[in-house]
């Protein structure tokens, strides 16, 4: 009986060990299509999202530019990470940051002149 007992108590402690200290690396989203300026579909893992970008207001008369520096910032297959704050008819509203140069693609066209960007820091 004590056994049995000693045998589960290790086995908890080992799995608790590898849950809480040995870090995860999260598998970052990856851009899939650019459909406009702020909709973007993206996949992760299994599974696709529509994601809207959170935290920029585009300017109607910029939406042509808007949408080709888009294309070419995040082309097919980008690594991106999401901050997700909500979801709006069926679509994820989240900010956007690409990987390797922890770009924010809301600040970034804000600071292009694409739109308004009115998030806080």
């Amino acid at each position: 009986m004590i056994g049995l007992f000693l045998r589960r108590l290790k086995a908890f402690i080992c799995i608790s060990i590898f849950i809480f200290i040995i870090p995860f690396k999260a598998l970052p989203a990856e851009v899939l299509q650019v459909s406009s300026p702020s909709i973007i579909q993206i996949g992760d893992n299994n599974r696709n999202y529509k994601v809207k970008l959170a935290c920029i207001n585009i300017e109607p008369s910029k939406e042509s530019e808007a949408l080709n520096w888009m294309k070419s910032t995040l082309p097919r297959h980008s690594k991106v990470n999401l901050l997700p704050q909500r979801s709006e008819d069926g679509i994820l509203l989240a900010e956007l940051i690409k990987l390797r140069s922890n770009q924010d693609i809301a600040k970034s066209m804000s600071e292009m002149g694409f739109g308004e960007y009115y998030c806080r820091d």
